[in-house]
């Protein structure tokens, strides 16, 4: 004998209420990053006057490829090319970084394959080395752009 479905059926209000909740919750998924769109910061910001600041801040080129956002965790695909640099500045988030090919370079620290760098939300900045870098950043949260300290405690 087959088990019996308990409880009582739902309301239309009360599936409603379930769906809402369902597509508010992440799903499992797959990706290859190779197929994943790629946007570059000039692509994602635009070329107005008043984004400038945010060009000047993070550079042109950098490519950002999402792999998930939501308002818990980020993931980021990024890739830059040789030399390409970014001024100091936060996210809002405890931020790791895990360096995939190339190098980057935070002050006289190298950070190549295989290697990281965590910051619980201060500021920072870095350059791309001679082959330029690829890594995967990720975020407890939805990043924002910052240039100021921040919290202190």
């Amino acid at each position: 004998m087959a088990d019996q479905p308990t409880g009582k059926p739902q309301e239309p209000e009360d599936r409603q209420a379930d769906q809402a909740q369902a597509e508010q919750r992440p799903r499992q998924f797959f990706f290859d990053i190779d197929e994943l769109p790629g946007r570059t910061n000039a692509e994602i910001f635009g070329d107005g006057e008043d984004v400038q600041g945010y060009l000047d801040l993070l550079g042109r080129d950098l490519v950002t490829k999402t792999i998930v956002q939501t308002p818990r965790l980020s993931v980021f695909h990024e890739k830059a090319q040789p030399g390409e640099q970014v001024k100091p500045h936060r996210h809002g988030t405890h931020q790791l970084n895990y360096v995939l090919r190339g190098e980057l370079v935070f002050g006289r620290r190298r950070v190549g394959p295989g290697m990281g760098f965590f910051t619980p939300d201060l500021l920072y900045a870095w350059r791309a080395g001679e082959e330029g870098a690829e890594w995967i950043e990720i975020h407890a949260g939805e990043p924002a752009i910052f240039v100021d300290q921040g919290p202190t405690s």
